[in-house]
């Protein structure tokens, strides 16, 4: 099945089943990125809109897309601020923005999907005013080594979907975000209750 379709199919029980990673990254989200105030955000891969109604809320403007039609369906019913605008496209493809066009690119737990994520971060990279920010939070790569995949049960066939992914070292992310530009990058591992031992997500920041 591919990405999109899984995404599409997914949309409907994804905010009602528990899930610790997309709950992982909301408090990651709320505790790394807390000065928006005044600020143009624009939010790669969003979703159901998780974090989309907390940039809302604190930005003066946000573009949010994603390449999923059904996700979108779901985010645009939790914000309804006219600060935000939500567009169906696919992260992989040149992105409808400008250069120089934003203070904050948010990219959340979707790159394990993706396999050429050099293009992800030039992308970033073009459409970011000098001093902007990039801010990636991930699937980690040690619990992607444990085998762990971005997977759901599909409510209409019960059977269990295995998105496809792709295996990002913490050396491949920084390599990446040398190769486009960024002067500045810092990592953070971060844990949930589930396990103590290997950390859940990996959040990167990158300064223009």
């Amino acid at each position: 099945m591919r990405t999109v379709e899984a995404y599409n199919n997914w949309a409907e029980s994804y905010d009602q089943v528990e899930n610790p990673t997309r709950s992982l990254d909301e408090k990651v989200v709320r505790n790394l990125l807390t000065v928006l105030d005044g600020i143009d955000i624009i939010e790669a891969g969003c979703g159901t809109g998780k974090n989309s109604a907390w940039f809302s809320q604190k930005c003066r403007s946000l573009k949010s897309f994603d390449f999923s039609n059904e996700m979108l369906k779901i985010a645009k019913g939790k914000v309804k601020n006219n600060n935000t605008e939500f567009i169906n496209h696919d992260v992989t493809e040149p992105w409808p923005f400008g250069n120089n066009s934003c203070d904050l690119v948010s990219i959340n737990l979707i790159l394990e999907h993706i396999e050429n994520i050099d293009f992800i971060f030039e992308e970033s990279y073009r459409i970011l005013r000098d001093n902007g920010k990039l801010f990636v939070s991930e699937l980690h790569p040690l619990k992607q080594k444990e085998g762990s995949v971005a997977r759901f049960v599909d409510i209409k066939t019960e059977k269990e979907i295995r998105l496809v992914s792709y295996y990002h070292s913490k050396d491949n992310f920084t390599e990446a975000g040398e190769l486009a530009g960024f002067s500045q990058i810092e990592m953070k591992d971060w844990y949930d209750d589930t396990n103590n031992d290997i950390p859940r997500l990996l959040s990167i920041l990158l300064t223009k």
